[in-house]
């Protein structure tokens, strides 16, 4: 499941992860991706930070409401926001803004596997 309000943005992850064999959901609205939202459905979440109306970290919270199995990963274009978002939560996965095809199915990959 991708979650980014940068319809373009989805667009693009949709049609990689789609050519590397993965099958995605996505929605460039927040509110939206929450309510339709299935538990224990999804093995990968990757949620923008940056986001009208509910940011990633609040969407975060509300879906691990519903589902504690599906892996998180967080993708943001600010590099201070990364910055302090990695220091804060090493823990969890982010990736910046703009990221290489390679570099995204490498990372998505380690983190199904790991």
């Amino acid at each position: 499941m991708v979650v980014d309000d940068e319809l373009d943005i989805c667009l693009m992850l949709k049609l990689v992860l789609e050519y590397n064999g993965f099958i995605v959901d996505y929605y460039n609205k927040p509110v939206l991706a929450l309510d339709e939202f299935k538990s224990n459905f999804y093995d990968l979440i990757i949620l923008d930070i940056q986001m009208q109306d509910i940011n990633g970290f609040q969407l975060y919270r509300e879906i691990r409401k519903k589902d504690i199995k599906s892996k998180i990963c967080f993708l943001t274009a600010s590099e201070n926001l990364f910055d302090i978002a990695y220091k804060f939560s090493p823990v969890y996965t982010f990736i910046r803004k703009p990221i290489e095809n390679n570099d995204l199915i490498r990372i998505i990959n380690d983190l199904l596997n790991n």
